[in-house]
C-alpha cells in the first residue's frame, strides 16, 4: 500500500472502532467499548504517522510516537489520551472500570482523534 492508501486506512479503522465503542457502550458492555477506543486512538495515531510516510507496527512504536507528537506539537494532552485508551486497552483484560468512565474517557478520546486527524496535511 503506499502512503495515502495507508492513511485512508488508518483512518477509517479509527472511525469504524469509534463507532463500534459508542454501539457498545449502548450495549452495556464497557470492557468492548474501552478495547474499540483503544483501537481508535491507535489507528488515528498510526495515520498521522503515515501521513508523514512512517508506519508504526507494534505497541511501543504507538506509544513512542505519541510522545513525540505530544512534544512536537506542544500538546500533553496527546500523551494524556494516549495513557488513558492506553487503560482502557488494559481493562479488557482485567475489568474494572464502569460503564460511565468508559463514556467520559470515550468523550476525551473523540476529541483528541479528531485533533490528531487535524495534524495530517490536507485534514485541517
Amino acid at each position: 500500500m503506499n502512503k495515502g492508501e495507508l492513511l485512508e486506512k488508518y483512518k477509517d479503522q479509527s472511525v469504524h472502532f469509534f463507532e463500534n465503542a459508542l454501539s457498545s457502550i449502548q450495549a452495556g458492555e464497557a470492557e468492548k467499548a474501552g478495547e474499540f477506543l483503544w483501537g481508535s486512538m491507535a489507528q488515528a495515531l498510526k495515520a498521522v504517522a503515515a501521513s508523514e510516510g512512517r508506519e508504526l507496527n507494534t505497541h511501543g512504536e504507538i506509544r513512542r510516537y505519541a510522545t513525540e507528537l505530544a512534544k512536537k506539537h506542544n500538546d500533553m494532552s496527546i500523551w494524556d489520551v494516549y495513557g488513558i485508551a492506553n487503560s482502557l486497552h488494559g481493562n479488557f483484560y482485567e475489568a474494572g472500570l464502569s460503564l460511565e468512565e468508559v463514556q467520559t474517557h470515550a468523550d476525551r478520546i473523540r476529541t483528541t482523534v479528531v485533533k490528531l486527524f487535524s495534524l495530517i496535511p490536507g485534514e485541517g
